[in-house]
């Protein structure tokens, strides 16, 4: 398994060795939205550096309230310059700043504020990617960076692990190999799932494989 990690989203390379933002949505939202179709980057580049002016301007390096997010419906070029990013979402609709404001709102509309109140909730879900420009893999991502782990997360981490054994894995076991390795190599075990969603996510589903039992 480390080495399959090593070979597809070594340390080195891959920009995603990060446990996410569990206890602050609005950096979540943020890194959802403006992930698309853009450079990750390091702290200062791409979509962290979006992250880090949102920060700046909130003076919190813990945003975790949507309802400030929310406040820039009305005036979302005020917000893209603050984010420094005018970059618009797929289809060319609105910006991506835009796109977040109403996300944002929309959330706040079902009762989520902060990070502990996202869930894969149907209310919540149809919301979300009813705005334009945003669809399910944008929402799959926001919950995957506030912690939480849907079926589409797990069924990538079986892909990965099955790519990784060489025969199809179940999911507990898929996770079990997934904490063992992130122990082994001393890294958190949420950037390591955070690196391996991400490239799996990138090069879509795995080939179907024999399982264990199958393989004898």
């Amino acid at each position: 398994m480390a080495r399959h990690i090593e070979a597809t989203a070594a340390q080195d390379y891959s920009p995603f060795w990060t446990s996410g933002w569990p206890s602050e949505i609005e950096a979540a939202l943020l890194d959802a939205v403006f992930t698309a179709r853009a450079t990750y980057g390091g702290t200062n580049t791409g979509v962290r550096r979006v992250i880090s002016r949102w920060r700046a301007y909130r003076s919190t390096d813990h945003p975790d309230d949507l309802a400030a997010l929310a406040s820039f419906t009305d005036r979302p070029d005020a917000l893209a310059e603050i984010l420094g990013n005018r970059q618009r979402v797929a289809g060319n609709s609105t910006t991506k700043a835009e796109a977040v404001a109403k996300c944002a709102a929309v959330l706040v509309g079902c009762g989520v504020r902060a990070a502990d109140q996202l869930f894969d909730a149907d209310d919540q879900r149809e919301a979300f990617t009813a705005i334009a420009g945003v669809g399910p893999k944008t929402w799959e991502c926001a919950l995957f960076l506030v912690g939480r782990r849907t079926l589409d997360a797990l069924l990538h981490f079986v892909a990965f692990a099955s790519d990784a054994v060489g025969r199809r894995v179940e999911g507990e076991l898929a996770e079990h190999f997934l904490q063992l390795t992130a122990e082994s190599m001393g890294a958190p075990h949420a950037a390591l799932e955070h690196a391996v969603w991400r490239y799996q996510r990138r090069i879509g589903p795995a080939a179907p494989l024999p399982s264990l039992s199958e393989a004898g």
